[in-house]
C-alpha cells in the first residue's frame, strides 16, 4: 500500500498533499482507537479487516513511475520520519513536536488537514493520547528504522565489466546493436588540430603539423599525445573547465562587486595540480580540507563563490546571508564532486533523491566554520629566508635608530618588536611588570637586555628567569622568555591579566643600555600585548629604579611613523642615522610586498556553534540540533556534535574520495568524456540522481571509473585512454543513414564537431597573430575592463590593448556580473553559479564582435604584418595564412579567390576575414 506525495498523476481535484493526509487519517484513526486501549489482537483484526478499505482510498494516488518518492502510511518508519517537509509526522511521547498534530489542529495555515474541514476535538485528542502513549502500531507496520534500498544505477557500486577491455569495444558493441559502425580515421592534420584545440586550447603550428604528418612510426600518435599531456598549456586549458564548475570569480559579485586581489592563487593551484597530474582524490581532498593536509590554497574552492559584503542591521537578514553562503558551499560540493543536487534539501526532503533535510543540515554543520576571507599562505622557502634576513637587519637598524627618538615621541607598543633605550646603568636584576594588555594575559616571546651589543639576558649566559606566576600551557613556559628563540611557540604568558611580572637575574652586575621585547616577532599574533607596563632595574633586588615604561610611548592607534631627531648629534652621526633610516624604509617596503603578495582568498576557519535543522529553511524556525555528517543512506561519518571544525571537513573529504563511494569517480570521468566529445555519457553531468538522464553507455562509464581508481586516480590516464582510441580519432563527416538513427552522434559513430569556447577562440587569434604571451604564466591576472574605483565598482570594457592583455584568457580577471566586451558573447559563464556545461549559441553579436571590435582589428593588423614577414609573394602569404589558421593548405580555388580578395580589399582585410571563418572557430 503506497501513496505518492509528489508528482501526482491522479485526476482528482484535491491537491496531492490533501489526498495524502486524508488517506493517512483513514489509516490512523481506527488504529488509534484500538492501540490506545492496548488490544493488540483487535489491532491485527483491524489490519486484516480494513485493508480493502485502505486499498480503495489509496489506489488512485499511486505514482507508477516514482517508486523512490512513495510514502507508505502503513510503515512505522515513514510515520516517524515524515514526508517531504522534513518534519517527523509523529514523535512518540511528544505530541507538541509531532507535525501531524500541528496540521490537524490547523496551526499551519498553508497546510491545514483535512483541507475542507477540521477533525473533532475528540478525534484530535485521541491522536494526541496515542502519541503521548508512545505511538504503538501493530507488528505489521514494521520497525522504527528501515534500511532504504538504493536501486538507482548511480547509487550502486561501480562494477567493472569483464566483457570488454577498451573504449572502442564498448562503443562498437553499442553501434552494432543500432546497425551502425564507426567512421574511418580522420586525416592526420585534422587529428592534430583536434588534439591541440581540445587538450591545449591552441592551434598547432604549421611546423608541428608537418612533423606529425611526416612521422611514419607506429608510435607517432601516442608520442604526440604524451607531448601534449606534458605541455604546461594542458593545465591552463583544462583549468578553465574546472573553474567554471566551481563558480570561480575574482570579484565578490552582488551590488558592490569589489575585487578579490588574492583569488588568483587558487586558479594557479588548479593549473599546477592538473599539470602535475595530482591524483584526483588528493585534488578533491585538498579543496575540502587542504588546510589540514598541507595544501591551504586548495580551500579556495570552498569560498570561490559570490559574497555579499553589504551587511544590514537586521539580524534575520544577516542570518539569511550566512545561510546563503553555506548553501553555495553545500550545493557546489554536491553538484561538482558528487553529481547530486544537494541544495534541493535546504527547505524540505529532496523530491527525487534519497537526501533528507536532516542530511542537508548535517552537511551544513560540516561547512559551518568556513567563512569568506583572505589568509596568509606559508612563504616559499627562498622567500622566507629573505624575510628572515630582512627582519634581522630591521631589528638591528631599529635598535641603532632608537637613540635618535625624542623621549616623548616613542612609537606605540607593537606586537612585533619594541626597543627601550636609556642611559647606561649597572644592574643585577631587571623586572618587567605588566599592568594592562590589549586582551588576555600578557605574552612575551623574548626579553632581551643588552650590554653594548651583547644580550646578557640569555639563559645560556647564566641569566635566571623568574616570574610572579606562569600561565599553564605546553607551548608557553617561563624558560622561553630568555632562550633566544622568537615566536608564539617559544613564549611566556603571565598567569595574571594585571600586575604580573617577569624578572631576569644576571650572574654578576653588568652595565646595561637597551632592552628589546615583543609579543610575537614572527608577527602572526597580535593579542596579549602589554600596553601598560614598566621596566625597572636594581643591583640588590630591593632598590628598584624605573628604566622605561609605556608612559613614554604614544597611545595605541597613533601613527606608527616614528619621528627621529638628528639635530643634537654630530654631522657624521646624523649622516649615518639618515642612511640607516632610508634603508629601514626600504626593508619595510620589501617585507610588505613579500607578505602582501602571499595573501590568498582561501577562507577563514573557526569552531562553529550548534547547527539546527530549519523548518522550511527559515533561520528563525529552528528544530533539533544536527551533528556534522554526510548523506545518511550512503555513510555515517561518526562525528560528535561538537567535533573540531577541521576534523569535520577532513572526514567529509575522506568519504567523498573513498574508492567505495559510487559517485565521485563516475562523475569526473563523465566530465572528462563530456569535454572531449561535447556531451557526457550522462548528459546531465551535475545530476546523477533520479531526475538526471541515464547513461548512454553505462558499462563504459563504470569501466572508466574503475580505470581511474585503479590507476591512482590519474586524470591523464583517462585522457590517454580516450585520445588513443579509434573512437576519438575517427572522422567527423556526417552520413545520412547514421543521422537518421542518431542525429546527435551520442553513440559516437563519428566525432561530433563543435564550436570552440571563448577562451580558445581568443587564444587562437593571439597565437595566429604571433602576439600571444605564453611565457607569462600565473600571478595576478590582466583586466578586460577599465574600473571606476567607487564604493560600488563600475566596469567598462577596454578599448585599447597592449602586451599585458595578450596573455591566455585563463589569466583574465574573472569579474562577476560582467562579461568581456568581445568574447563574453561566446557563452562565457557569469561565475556566480556552477556551470557544468556551457551553451553553444550562434548569434549575430558574435559575428559583429569578431568582425568589428578594436581587439580583433588590432590582431588582424598584427596577423597581416606576420604574413608579410613570413612571405613576400601574395600566393605564399595566402598559403601561410591557411596553414596558420586551419592547419591545411588551401585548394587552388581558395588561392585564386583569396588573391582576388587581397587585390581588391588588401591584406589586412584578408587577415580579418580569415579570423572570422567558421573553420577557424570549430573543433573538427
Amino acid at each position: 500500500m503506497s501513496i505518492n506525495n509528489s508528482n501526482w498523476t491522479s485526476s482528482s481535484s484535491q491537491p496531492p498533499q490533501h489526498r495524502w493526509w486524508r488517506t493517512a487519517f483513514v489509516v490512523l484513526i481506527p488504529i488509534l482507537s484500538l492501540t490506545v486501549s492496548s488490544k493488540s489482537t483487535q489491532a491485527v483484526d483491524f489490519v486484516r479487516d480494513i485493508e480493502p478499505i485502505l486499498q480503495a482510498h489509496c489506489i488512485d494516488c499511486h505514482g507508477p513511475d516514482e517508486q523512490s518518492s512513495q510514502f507508505r502510511v502503513d510503515k512505522l518508519a515513514n510515520l516517524l520520519r515524515g514526508g517531504n517537509s522534513g518534519e517527523p509526522a509523529v514523535v512518540p511521547g511528544d505530541p507538541a513536536a509531532s507535525f501531524l498534530l500541528k496540521l490537524i489542529r490547523h496551526e499551519e495555515p498553508e497546510r491545514t488537514m483535512p483541507p475542507d474541514d477540521k477533525l473533532s476535538d475528540q478525534q484530535i485528542d485521541l491522536i494526541a493520547q496515542w502519541i503521548q502513549a508512545g505511538a504503538k502500531t501493530p507488528d505489521h507496520y514494521g520497525l522504527p528504522e528501515e534500511v532504504q534500498e538504493l536501486t538507482h544505477w548511480s547509487f550502486q557500486p561501480v562494477k567493472r565489466s569483464d566483457k570488454f577491455n577498451s573504449i572502442d569495444e564498448f562503443i562498437e558493441h553499442q553501434l552494432k546493436e543500432n546497425a551502425l559502425e564507426m567512421s574511418p580515421e580522420a586525416e592526420r592534420r585534422v587529428q592534430i588540430r583536434r588534439l591541440y584545440l581540445i587538450m591545449l586550447g591552441l592551434p598547432p603550428t604549421p611546423e608541428q603539423v608537418d612533423a606529425f604528418v611526416s612521422d611514419e612510426s607506429e608510435q607517432a600518435w601516442s608520442t604526440l599525445v604524451e607531448q601534449v599531456l606534458s605541455s604546461p598549456n594542458y593545465g591552463e586549458r583544462w583549468a578553465t573547465h574546472w573553474l567554471d564548475l566551481v563558480r570561480f570569480g575574482e570579484t565578490h559579485g552582488f551590488e558592490m562587486n569589489r575585487e578579490r586581489p588574492g583569488a588568483w592563487h587558487y586558479r594557479d593551484w588548479v593549473i599546477a595540480s592538473l599539470n602535475q597530474d595530482k591524483p584526483y582524490d588528493e585534488f578533491v581532498r585538498e579543496q575540502l580540507a587542504g588546510d589540514a593536509i598541507g595544501a591551504p590554497v586548495g580551500t579556495g574552492f570552498l569560498v570561490a563563490g559570490p559574497y555579499d559584503q553589504v551587511k544590514g542591521s537586521d539580524p534575520k537578514l544577516s542570518q539569511i546571508q550566512r545561510m546563503n553562503e553555506l548553501d553555495d558551499m553545500i550545493n557546489t560540493t554536491g553538484t561538482a564532486l558528487l553529481g547530486l543536487t544537494t541544495g534541493c534539501a535546504r527547505c524540505h526532503n529532496h523530491k527525487f533523491d534519497p537526501i533528507s533535510q536532516k542530511d542537508y543540515y548535517a552537511m551544513q554543520a560540516i561547512f559551518a566554520g568556513v567563512n569568506h576571507g583572505e589568509a596568509a599562505l606559508p612563504l616559499a622557502e627562498n622567500v622566507q629566508q629573505e624575510v628572515d634576513s630582512l627582519q634581522r637587519e630591521k631589528t638591528e637598524l631599529e635598535a641603532f635608530l632608537a637613540k635618535f627618538i625624542p623621549k616623548d615621541q616613542l612609537p606605540p607598543v607593537s606586537a612585533g618588536h619594541n626597543v627601550e633605550i636609556f642611559t647606561p646603568r649597572e644592574a643585577k636584576f631587571v623586572r618587567f611588570t605588566i599592568n594592562g594588555t590589549n586582551g588576555g594575559q600578557a605574552c612575551i616571546d623574548e626579553l632581551e637586555i643588552f650590554s653594548d651589543q651583547q644580550n646578557v639576558a640569555l639563559a645560556s649566559r647564566g641569566a635566571i628567569a623568574t616570574s610572579s606566576g606562569d600561565f599553564v600551557h605546553p607551548l608557553h613556559r617561563l624558560e622561553h622568555v630568555n632562550d633566544g628563540k622568537y615566536g608564539n611557540a617559544n613564549s611566556w604568558i603571565s598567569s595574571q591579566v594585571r600586575g604580573g611580572w617577569v624578572q631576569i637575574e644576571f650572574p654578576e652586575p653588568v652595565l646595561i643600555d637597551r632592552i628589546e621585547w615583543a609579543r610575537d616577532r614572527e608577527q602572526k599574533y597580535s593579542d596579549r600585548v602589554a600596553i601598560d607596563y614598566r621596566i625597572e632595574s636594581a643591583v640588590d633586588s630591593e632598590s628598584w629604579q624605573l628604566v622605561a615604561s609605556s608612559d613614554n610611548r604614544l597611545p595605541p592607534g597613533n601613527s606608527n611613523d616614528t619621528k627621529y631627531d638628528f639635530s643634537d648629534v654630530s654631522e657624521d652621526e646624523a649622516r649615518e642615522g639618515k642612511q640607516s633610516l632610508q634603508r629601514l624604509a626600504e626593508i619595510k617596503k620589501r617585507m610588505e610586498d613579500l607578505k602582501t603578495g602571499n595573501k590568498a582568498w582561501i577562507g577563514r576557519f573557526s569552531q562553529p556553534g550548534q547547527t539546527h535543522r530549519l523548518y522550511r529553511g527559515e533561520p528563525d524556525a529552528k528544530r533539533e540540533v544536527v551533528g556534522p555528517g554526510a548523506i545518511e543512506v550512503f555513510t555515517s561519518l561518526n562525528l560528535e556534535v561538537g567535533a573540531k571544525e577541521q576534523d569535520r571537513r577532513l572526514a567529509f573529504a575522506n568519504w567523498v574520495t573513498d574508492p567505495e563511494n559510487p559517485l565521485t569517480a563516475r562523475v569526473i570521468v563523465n566530465r572528462l568524456w563530456q569535454f572531449h566529445f561535447g556531451a557526457g555519457i550522462v548528459d546531465t553531468p551535475s545530476d546523477f540522481g533520479l531526475n538526471g538522464t541515464p547513461p548512454t553507455h553505462p558499462e563504459l562509464l563504470d569501466w572508466l571509473a574503475s580505470e581511474l581508481v585503479e590507476n591512482n586516480w590519474s586524470l591523464k590516464h583517462i585522457h590517454r585512454l580516450i585520445l588513443n582510441s579509434k573512437t576519438w580519432r575517427q572522422d567527423n563527416k556526417p552520413r545520412i543513414q547514421a543521422l537518421q538513427v542518431d542525429a546527435n552522434s551520442r553513440l559516437l559513430w563519428r566525432f561530433p564537431p563543435r564550436r570552440l569556447e571563448a577562451e580558445p577562440i581568443r587564444d587562437s587569434i593571439l597565437s595566429v597573430s604571433g602576439k600571444i604571451q605564453l611565457e607569462q604564466r600565473g600571478g595576478p591576472g590582466f583586466s578586460a575592463f577599465e574600473v571606476e574605483l567607487e564604493n560600488v565598482r563600475h566596469y567598462h570594457p577596454k578599448e585599447s590593448f597592449g602586451p599585458e592583455d595578450w596573455r591566455r584568457m585563463i589569466y583574465m580577471t574573472k569579474v562577476r556580473q560582467e562579461k568581456d566586451g568581445v568574447f563574453g558573447a561566446f557563452d562565457c559563464p557569469d561565475a556566480s553559479m556552477v556551470v557544468p556545461q556551457r551553451s553553444r549559441s550562434t548569434t549575430p553579436l558574435q559575428a559583429l564582435n569578431l568582425l568589428n571590435s578594436p581587439f580583433l582589428m588590432q590582431q588582424a593588423a598584427f596577423f597581416a604584418e606576420r604574413l608579410q614577414q613570413d612571405a613576400e609573394q601574395t600566393e605564399d602569404q595566402i598559403v601561410r595564412a591557411w596553414r596558420l589558421c586551419f592547419q591545411r593548405a588551401p585548394t587552388a580555388a581558395e588561392v585564386n579567390e583569396s588573391a582576388a580578395f587581397i587585390q581588391q580589399e588588401g591584406l589586412l582585410q584578408f587577415a580579418r576575414a580569415m579570423l572570422n571563418t567558421n573553420e577557424f572557430v570549430f573543433i573538427p
